[in-house]
């Protein structure tokens, strides 16, 4: 087992492993997958258990917050590609090239973006009845230049997969944040102080009618976030109020609890709400995903289930994860619900649950392992190079030995 967990792990080109990070990853990504797992599995097995079906709403009702998993994760991103940026700007650290920042982003983030777009593509014109590949192609295009977003109505997902329009938006991000990075990351004591400020603000404005597409703007108060996570953790910086409440709690409780408040906070599915009661839920949703981010990443590590290898190991190919599971979920559960059932809603649940876990488990470690994890190396375009221009120089090696033999 020890063994396996191992060669899952995160590749890191700084040598810098913070297996906190991998843990929330795990968070993020388990969060998104019981949200759609649930809400495929629910909705198909209420039209055959419609009483059990709503004895078990309050079950459904907790797992639609899984939804919030999208926001920690760009929560994360932000905090990841700021970290090198403060450490260089505000303690004079080993400089960022942005030549290599956007580089690595290319060779990090697009083969298996690409190659998920082409196999889910495939996966669809052989699963799904009546479609074809001219009802794709323009809206692959659109998702490979991730322009989705920009292109349809906020309600129109993706039709390869519908899950990669946060995709689009961290990559607006990733354009973006250089830029950035260079008014916010600065020596001043009160540049915190004016990111949180702004963190709030965003978080307020987008709560006022939403534009008709999806992008950045929306989101942005999250990534601010991050960033201001990061100044944190680059200038050593403490909160001695939630020290104290830590030293009193535990840190694993207040962490705990606000998790349950940060996903309970969450607007998304509350139904129809007054605007002062949007700015009063998502003002404290800010303030509990941060505490929870704070607690992880801020505090002195200490043992927690949120750093055990298996947690890290999973969160460290959530890539992987996210970019298949729900294509997965919809496709395969499809045939397994009409194909037999154990009888009852929850047996039917829970049985349809495992094999659709396992089988995301399965499929996305073995991308993760054959094409995300090699392009974690940021030499791989490099050593790929090497590798082939080695079977051409053998190749023709071969070749003038077969004429010199002739000649022979």
């Amino acid at each position: 087992m020890r063994s396996i967990i191992t060669s899952l792990r995160r590749v890191t080109n700084s040598g810098q492993f913070i297996p906190e990070i991998d843990g929330l990853r795990f968070v993020a990504i388990a969060m998104v997958i019981l949200y759609h797992l649930d809400g495929y599995l629910f909705k198909e097995l209420q039209g055959f258990y419609p009483e059990d079906a709503l004895n078990f709403s309050w079950w459904h009702r907790i797992l639609q917050q899984g939804y919030f998993g999208v926001e920690v994760f760009f929560v994360i991103s932000a905090f990841v590609v700021s970290l090198p940026f403060a450490r260089w700007r505000i303690n004079g650290e080993k400089p960022v090239a942005l030549g290599d920042y956007f580089f690595r982003r290319l060779t990090r983030i697009e083969p298996p973006y690409l190659l998920s777009l082409l196999l889910l593509l495939w996966l669809q014109l052989r699963m799904s009845y009546g479609v074809r590949l001219s009802d794709f192609i323009p809206d692959f295009f659109y998702s490979l230049f991730y322009a989705h977003g920009f292109l349809y109505h906020r309600d129109f997902q993706p039709l390869v997969n519908n899950v990669t329009w946060s995709l689009e938006i961290e990559v607006q991000f990733y354009v973006l944040a250089p830029l950035l990075f260079y008014f916010v990351f600065r020596k001043s004591n009160n540049a915190l102080g004016y990111l949180l400020l702004l963190t709030l603000a965003f978080s307020l404005l987008t709560k006022l009618p939403k534009p008709s597409i999806i992008s950045l703007y929306e989101y942005f108060h999250f990534f601010l976030l991050g960033i201001s996570l990061a100044w944190m953790k680059a200038r050593q910086l403490r909160w001695p109020i939630l020290d104290r409440i830590n030293e009193w709690m535990s840190t694993g409780v207040v962490s705990i609890l606000a998790f349950v408040l940060m996903a309970w906070t969450d607007i998304t599915y509350m139904g129809p709400l007054h605007t002062w009661f949007k700015l009063m839920w998502s003002s404290l949703q800010i303030l509990f995903v941060f505490i929870l981010f704070y607690n992880t990443l801020i505090t002195p590590p200490g043992k927690s289930w949120i750093v055990q290898p298996w947690v890290t190991a999973i969160g460290g190919m959530c890539y992987s994860l996210y970019l298949f599971h729900n294509q997965m979920i919809m496709r395969f559960g499809y045939y397994l619900v009409r194909m037999w059932r154990p009888g009852h809603f929850i047996l039917d649940y829970i049985y349809f649950s495992v094999i659709l876990l396992l089988l995301i488990l399965i499929v996305s470690a073995a991308f993760y392992l054959l094409i995300e994890r090699p392009c974690m190396d940021k030499r791989w375009p490099q050593k790929l190079w090497k590798w082939f221009s080695g079977i051409v120089d053998n190749g023709n090696s071969s070749s003038q030995w077969n004429k010199t033999e002739k000649i022979s």
